[in-house]
């Protein structure tokens, strides 16, 4: 039941334990001895005073909840196990989904396809998508015809300039689309009903929060590098405001779904050549990619609450994960590094190092990274500060160029002060912001709602997202689900505090209101 055929993926390869039978006997082990620790989890938290909990409101269920998964975790770093995926150039099976129906968008048209979606050489190829649509049952909408038959689309853009749009488009009866980009860290998870994030679009379906909800199954890093994920929501999102024009569109994402949503927001603002969604719905958002990608291992600052989430933030997985996303086959830790005694292929390690050190600060892969924030004057806090920050050459690699890389900062101490936040801004100019038409990192981005647990391992970044956008003049509201982990609406029904929960959606319900 356990043993796994599928080969090792590339970026696993290094891994012990990624291949079996040891993958199989590892997994066992782990889920076997993670078993044995309930009853002790149990015990213990029972006999310790309610105040030494990880947080005193939570239930004897709740942290074990937490401790189980974070445990369980740590086969993905060590065996390289992945979790609910699926290959997305495969069409589901009709008698397989009973919430949804499956149909095929054509890839982005030859028209759209401009700025961070073209990779450098056409190395990754432009591909048709994979979307689940909730519900099954195509309704009647106000904002277009809804095709309950899969098939693939194909569209005349010409008409679909950003501004001004149709008048209609604002009327108070029009249909809310939702467009949603599941988390899973671009390695785990999926857009099929079956999958954990499915919860969201089902529980806004039950809710009647959304008119349809459009399920991005966007290719994963074990599939394509980035911008394929960019390409494959943006080919969903052209086709949905072709085929529903008067209908409001809402761009939801939880964790990496959330960077996603972040990506493709800019893109369509920076590049108008479709009209901005009417709003964005962040969960969880993961938006500081850089983090996982430090100078040094020694360098590495661990995220808070270590104690109170599930997700781990071991340093040499994560910069492994995100390398391969990014499309680069090295990583940057130093001992590994240092095994290579052929010059060139240091040299070769090196340079690709520092290209994936300022790929990694792209405003369009880290929103939220301290570079990112400096270069558009935004206040860092001490927490996100980059203490020893390499000098640029000034020399960008292509792929560094096609990604917008921000540059480094002169090496040295980074002052918090308002005046020293200003002067770094002139001194960081980037290729990205010297091109960009707009004169905030935010602007003219849509009405966004954040939904974050305050015992969760991203509230840095996530907090230094939501001053940024209020700095920029966006209408961002934040929900701080009251001591939850990471990606609270995705956590199994009986597990968590439902009255937390509950808030959380009802808060998503007040944002939709708006609409």
């Amino acid at each position: 039941m356990l043993y796994d055929s599928t080969p090792p993926y590339e970026h696993h390869s290094h891994l012990t334990f990624a291949r079996e039978p040891l993958k199989s006997l590892y997994v066992f082990q782990r889920l076997f001895t993670t078993i044995l620790l309930v009853p002790c989890w149990w015990i213990y938290y029972l006999i310790l005073p309610r105040s030494h909990r990880p947080r005193p409101s939570w239930s004897l269920k709740q942290i074990i909840f937490v401790n189980f998964t974070r445990r369980i975790s740590k086969v993905t770093e060590v065996a390289g196990m992945t979790w609910s995926t699926r290959n997305p150039e495969e069409e589901a099976k009709d008698g397989d989904l009973h919430e949804t129906r499956f149909e095929w968008i054509e890839p982005l048209p030859e028209e759209l396809r401009c700025g961070i979606v073209v990779s450098e050489g056409d190395r990754v190829p432009f591909k048709r998508v994979g979307a689940f649509i909730w519900p099954k049952e195509a309704p009647c909408l106000m904002g277009g015809l809804a095709t309950p038959a899969p098939q693939i689309h194909q569209f005349d853009f010409e008409a679909t300039s950003t501004v001004p749009r149709d008048i209609e488009a604002s009327a108070a009866d029009a249909s809310i689309i939702g467009i949603f980009m599941h988390g899973g860290g671009y390695t785990h998870m999926s857009a099929h009903e079956k999958a954990r994030t499915s919860r969201i679009p089902r529980t806004l379906l039950k809710e009647k929060l959304c008119s349809q909800v459009y399920s991005v199954e966007y290719r994963l890093l074990q599939f394509a590098p980035f911008p394929a994920v960019v390409q494959d929501a943006a080919a969903v999102y052209a086709h949905v405001v072709k085929t529903f024009p008067r209908s409001k569109t809402v761009l939801i994402g939880d964790s990496s779904g959330g960077n996603l949503v972040l990506a493709l927001a800019r893109w369509i603002r920076d590049e108008g050549k479709l009209r901005m969604p009417d709003g964005l719905l962040l969960l969880s958002p993961s938006c500081d990619t850089s983090h996982a990608i430090p100078e040094t291992y020694s360098s590495h600052i661990p995220r808070p609450n270590a104690s109170t989430d599930y997700l781990t933030d071991t340093v040499e997985p994560r910069a492994i994960l995100q390398a391969t996303f990014l499309g680069f086959k090295y990583y940057p830790p130093d001992h590994h590094l240092l095994s290579h005694t052929d010059l060139t292929k240091r040299q070769k390690v090196v340079e690709e190092s520092r290209q994936l050190r300022e790929v990694v600060h792209s405003e369009y892969v880290s929103a939220a990274s301290p570079r990112v924030l400096q270069c558009w004057g935004h206040e860092v806090a001490q927490h996100q500060l980059v203490m020893d920050v390499e000098s640029s050459d000034g020399e960008s690699s292509s792929m560094a160029k096609s990604l917008s890389h921000s540059l480094s900062p002169p090496s040295g101490p980074i002052s918090q002060s308002s005046a020293s936040q200003a002067s770094l801004a002139s001194v960081i100019q980037t290729p990205y912001r010297q091109a960009c038409k707009f004169s905030a990192l935010f602007a003219h981005f849509p009405r966004t709602l954040v939904v974050i647990g305050d015992a969760e391992r991203l509230v840095n970044e996530v907090r230094s997202l939501v001053k940024a956008m209020e700095k920029d003049c966006v209408d961002v509201k934040c929900h701080w689900a009251k001591d939850a982990p990471h990606d609270l609406l995705i956590i199994p029904e009986g597990w968590w505090d439902e009255g937390v929960r509950e808030e959380a959606w009802v808060a998503v319900g007040e944002w939709m209101k708006g609409f």
